[in-house]
């Protein structure tokens, strides 16, 4: 068991568990937040990229990872900015599931 687990039990055999949860769901928050913030500054920097290209960032990244876009410093700069966009929506899904759990 975690530690955090086990705090969280604690608080709840003591009935602080509705102000632990309270307190967890404003974590959430800030950080759905922080990764939304982040997504949108993600989607804007691949912008110029899809727009040079003629292609979006997910048709891209398809070629990509099929062998057929190449390794160009662009491409990969690119890729690597998708990566980061990909990362952040699956952190905003794991926190969305967080907060609707509730």
């Amino acid at each position: 068991m975690s530690v955090l687990h086990e705090r969280i039990e604690a608080l709840e055999k003591i009935g602080a568990g509705d102000l632990a949860d309270q307190a967890i769901l404003k974590l959430v928050s800030l950080h759905l937040q922080k990764y939304e913030k982040h997504l949108m500054e993600g989607q804007k920097e691949l912008e110029p990229f899809e727009q040079q290209y003629g292609i979006s960032s997910e048709e891209c990244y398809r070629r990509f990872m099929a062998g057929d876009m190449g390794d160009t410093a662009d491409i990969v700069e690119w890729m690597g900015l998708y990566d980061n966009v990909l990362l952040y929506r699956e952190r905003l899904a794991t926190l969305r599931a967080a907060a609707e759990a509730s």
